[in-house]
Order: structure tokens, then C-alpha cells, then sequence
């Protein structure tokens, strides 16, 4: 069975983030521009 895949949008440089989990580690930091966890938008 195909594992369901969730992807999370950066809001200020538009990276997506691809993971299994349903919601991002609080401590995640997106490795384009530094940005925090609060700063991503679930998109799937």
C-alpha cells in the first residue's frame, strides 16, 4: 500500500516540503530562506 505523502508550502519563498507526517515539527526550519514552521500552509 502506497504511504499518503503531505506537502507543506513555505509563504515566503515557496518551498514545499514533502513528508508522511500530518503536521510539521514545531522546530522545522525551511532550507531556502530560514523560515519557522509557522510560516508554512499545509497545501494537500
Amino acid at each position: 500500500m502506497e504511504k499518503k505523502l503531505h506537502h507543506f508550502r513555505c509563504l515566503l519563498c515557496g518551498y514545499v516540503y514533502e513528508t508522511e507526517e500530518e503536521e510539521l515539527p514545531a522546530d522545522y526550519v525551511c532550507p531556502l530562506c530560514g523560515a519557522g514552521a509557522d510560516q508554512f500552509e499545509k497545501i494537500d
